[in-house]
């Protein structure tokens, strides 16, 4: 009997002492994983800082920084980290980055601005940091050590993500001035009510028009989510009730993105005395390129415009030559050029027109342009000449003087 005391005795503090050391094992494990991404190496652009760095940099009067928050939507939408506008998070997964389009539209949302990037425990960030530097983004790279575990443990705020109910003076804040990225205020309000007149914002944060009738549709959602995905959105409407339903519908579609809902909408907009502004057609474009060039030549074409309000505009070009373009969208200060070639010989009319942000279309403007044969084929034609009729070279040469 005492023997089998004895070693139950035993059994029992090997037990306690293989918890302890399985405990102490976690507890260095965690310190470990802590402490590897703090050490491992970074690409250039990129620098590493503790969560209480962050928290200094975010609330400084220095300079701007943009939290970038790459956790996956069901560890973004229940708590973030809390800092005010403009230098409140924005939401864009790891794997949105992954993609190289998606990457590039990062950039083109962020690039130049100084970014604090960041997840739960500094892994994800760091791969994320990492991969945005190698797409030569020129702003500042900061990875949060620790993420927002540590943010938590060092007694930080934090606050639900998902949506971001924000006051009209907080949109105004964030659309005046891409230095915060791009916003893209949304009016899901019905057609009387925006042509009635919209909030007025310059591009490329210009108002978008998408209805909640049209989001309620399956074909409307699937392509909000493309066009918007990993961008930051605005929802608006005239008081508030209808721009945070539609908010539900995209946060329920799993978008990946920053959700905003401006709180009080156009009414609480138009109150605050900020503008609203219907819109009108852009002029005619201006077309500048050669009158005469040779077939299959590529032919330079400048194409510009004036809009009354500043908006963006794309061109819609005929060629003459039974080829159709629409152009990417342009900020209204650039002139756009556009590279074409016409194979056949003959006179070409080239007719344009502007077409601004909001669909608008301008009067048409027309260009000539005369393309005589290629001097490359009569080259041709002569050699073919030449070689089945040897004599003619001489007859050619006595003719000409040569």
């Amino acid at each position: 009997m005492e023997k089998k005391t004895f070693v139950s005795i035993c059994v029992i503090g090997l037990m306690l002492v293989s918890t302890g050391i399985s405990v102490s094992a976690t507890r260095m494990g965690n310190e470990k994983f802590y402490n590897t991404y703090d050490s491992q190496p970074l690409k250039k652009g990129v620098t590493n800082l503790t969560v209480q760095e962050a928290w200094d940099l975010l609330n400084g009067a220095c300079s701007l920084e943009i939290p970038i928050d790459v956790r996956r939507n069901d560890e973004w939408n229940p708590e973030r980290i809390n800092t005010s506008i403009p230098e409140n998070p924005r939401h864009y997964n790891l794997h949105l980055l992954q993609d190289p389009t998606l990457l590039e539209k990062f950039v083109s949302l962020y690039d130049g601005r100084d970014i604090i990037v960041y997840c739960k425990s500094g892994g994800r960030s760091w791969k994320a940091a990492n991969l945005i530097s190698d797409a030569n983004f020129t702003g500042k790279i900061y990875n949060m050590v620790g993420g927002i575990t540590e943010w938590i443990a060092q007694g930080l705020p934090t606050a639900p993500g998902g949506i971001l109910n924000i006051t009209v003076d907080d949109v105004k804040e964030l659309c005046t001035d891409t230095a915060n990225g791009i916003q893209n205020p949304i009016d899901v309000r019905y057609d009387y009510e925006w042509y009635s007149g919209f909030v007025d914002m310059p591009y490329p944060e210009s108002t978008i028009w998408y209805t909640k009738p049209l989001l309620e549709t399956h074909d409307g959602l699937e392509k909000f989510l493309r066009d918007f995905e990993g961008n930051e959105v605005i929802f608006y409407c005239k008081g508030g009730y209808r721009s945070l339903l539609s908010s539900y519908i995209v946060m329920g579609a799993e978008f990946n993105g920053t959700i905003y809902n401006m709180l009080g909408g156009i009414t609480a907009w138009q109150a605050a005395g900020f503008p609203i502004r219907n819109n009108t057609a852009p002029d005619a474009p201006t077309i500048n390129g050669p009158d005469k060039d040779s077939a299959g030549a590529n032919i330079t074409f400048e194409f510009s415009t004036s809009d009354s309000e500043n908006d963006g505009i794309c061109y819609m070009i005929d060629w003459g030559d039974g080829t159709n373009e629409l152009t990417d969208l342009y900020a209204i200060s650039e002139t756009a050029s556009i590279i074409h070639q016409w194979e056949e010989k003959g006179t070409y009319i080239i007719t344009a027109k502007a077409v601004d942000f909001y669909g608008n279309e301008s009067d048409n403007t027309t260009f000539s342009i005369k393309i005589p044969r290629n001097r490359a084929t009569q080259s041709n034609i002569l050699e073919w000449l030449f070689e089945r009729f040897p004599n003619a070279l001489q007859i050619f040469r006595y003719i000409f003087g040569l």
